[in-house]
């Protein structure tokens, strides 16, 4: 009889196997998460996806939590390789790195391969393209694998919010959806996934509520790169009422330097913003491309005026190899002005 009982229980509910590996799998990403060892926590959530998809249903608000767990590790997995990408380009151009002795005679003509003196190597040109081809397209496969499944998320969310902690989930997988964009420079579609996250919110949330602060703060940011100043500036407005609002019924001595310390940055960057632009394409920059363009800038200068500017001609490697012995190698000529031009243009061997 009880082991009857126990096989009854076993069966009562069918999740009573696969709920503690969905735990563990949990914790697991969430500790990785937080140590932002992006890798392990997307292969933690990855997991964790596929197996709450078996059990659940691909329309269940669980599963739909673990791709938003899944997507933001995605996300930050991307933000960095992208800020590694850009300190590694940052820092070729600011130090002229030369290559390796390594490379150097990877990059020798072999008897395959005839190099002229004088002339460019085309198949050295054609590589670095094709590498850094290849890296855009990895970062651009980075930010499009997160906002695929942020979007899956939020389908899900949006058929299934009928509360108003449901609503809220939903609001947030918007706004990662919306910082995806940024990041990958689409600032019309961030601004269209930050005002529907705003639009919820504002139902939700209290009137001066930080949470509404900053998400005003997204949009208006997003129409800033968008070229679009007027429509930033309107919501920055929104922005200081807000904060202004809250410091008004601050009672804590920290919370109201807080405020005001933040109230301060915002009335900043609206003076900012109605300074007359500059001629730059903003949508070729995204905000951490802006800053490192800028300090480029400013470290090439003050190179200028220590005189400490790099020669680009040690980044010219001219290939070595020996000269033919036998002068009959040569490719005769009909007067000596060709015969020059010839030797000038005689390949090495290597």
């Amino acid at each position: 009889m009880s082991s009857d009982k126990g096989k009854q229980a076993d069966t009562s509910d069918p999740y009573a196997a696969v709920l503690p590996v969905i735990a563990d799998l949990v914790e697991s990403g969430t500790r990785a998460f937080a140590l932002s060892n992006w890798e392990e926590a997307i292969e933690h959530f990855g997991e964790l996806s596929s197996l709450t998809e078996q059990t659940f249903g691909q329309n269940s608000a669980r599963y739909a939590d673990s791709l938003v767990m899944y997507g933001r590790a995605l996300l930050q997995h991307a933000i960095e390789q992208n800020a590694l990408l850009a300190q590694k380009t940052l820092a070729e151009a600011a130090t002229g790195a030369k290559p390796t002795e390594e490379a150097e005679q990877e990059a020798m003509p072999s008897k395959a391969n005839i190099a002229f003196e004088g002339e460019p190597d085309f198949r050295q040109i054609e590589e670095a393209e094709q590498e850094e081809q290849q890296e855009d397209e990895d970062e651009e496969d980075d930010f499009g694998a997160a906002w695929a499944v942020l979007d899956v998320a939020r389908v899900i969310q949006e058929s299934n919010a009928s509360d108003s902690k449901a609503r809220l989930k939903y609001a947030e997988t918007l706004m990662l959806l919306g910082d995806v964009s940024m990041e990958s420079e689409n600032f019309a579609q961030a601004c269209v996934d930050f005002k529907s996250a705003l639009e919820v919110k504002k139902q939700l949330l209290d009137s001066d509520s930080r949470e509404l602060a900053e998400l005003f703060y997204k949009v208006a940011l997003a129409h800033e790169y968008n070229n679009e100043t007027a429509q930033a500036l309107e919501l920055m407005a929104d922005v200081e009422r807000i904060l202004a609002s809250r410091l008004e019924k601050a009672g804590d001595k920290d919370e109201r330097e807080g405020l005001e310390d933040v109230l301060e940055d915002v009335r900043a960057k609206i003076a900012e913003w109605k300074l007359p632009k500059k001629k730059v394409d903003l949508n070729a920059l995204t905000p951490g491309e802006s800053a490192l363009a800028e300090k480029a800038r400013e470290m090439f200068k003050s190179a200028l005026e220590s005189g400490q500017v790099n020669d680009l001609t040690s980044l010219v490697k001219k290939r070595k190899g020996k000269e033919p012995e036998d002068s009959g190698a040569k490719r005769k000529s009909e007067d000596e002005g060709e015969d020059e031009d010839a030797d000038a243009k005689r390949p090495k061997n290597a």
